[in-house]
């Protein structure tokens, strides 16, 4: 592993923020939207979802806040945008985040079939990443598993909503 120095811990922290400012970016985005928070209150959920949307909100910011400390590790000790490993994984980890942020206007547009499609390939992307991430530098690829288990769970939940709020098709 490559000396750390106070640079490092800068540009880890900088890094940190993106991520951590998207979940309070999508928070805030649907805390002051409020026909958007009663239509997910309306909506019919499986009965081990979660109810409150704060816990969704809070989950968000625990899980995405490592990912720019562990993209900012796998630039560090991948040897930067020299090598295509390292380029592969920051682009995984940079699609999914983009795609995950690309849910707060699915969620305003109340589409529920696209909602579930969107978080399902950002589950892939953010597993992806996870793996790349490891190959490359153990830590980072440990700190991706939360989100990349989250969005598996949120990607599932999607698609459980979607279904049971699907209106009946006569056959």
């Amino acid at each position: 592993m490559p000396f750390w120095t106070t640079q490092d811990t800068r540009n880890a922290i900088i890094s940190s923020l993106i991520p951590a400012g998207a979940a309070v970016a999508a928070f805030a985005s649907f805390a002051k939207d409020q026909q958007v928070a009663d239509w997910w209150a309306a909506l019919k959920k499986p009965n081990w979802a979660p109810k409150d949307v704060r816990v969704y909100s809070a989950v968000d910011l625990l899980t995405l806040s490592p990912l720019g400390y562990a993209s900012y590790l796998v630039y560090k000790n991948g040897g930067g945008f020299d090598y295509n490993d390292t380029k592969l994984a920051l682009g995984l980890y940079g699609a999914s985040v983009t795609l995950a942020v690309a849910t707060i206007p699915i969620v305003k547009k109340k589409e529920l079939g696209c909602l579930w499609k969107n978080t399902t390939v950002v589950s892939l992307t953010a597993a992806a990443a996870s793996f790349a991430f490891y190959k490359i530098d153990k830590k980072a690829g440990l700190l991706v598993v939360p989100f990349a288990v989250w969005t598996a769970f949120y990607a599932y939940l999607a698609y459980s909503i979607k279904k049971e709020n699907d209106p009946i098709k006569n056959l």
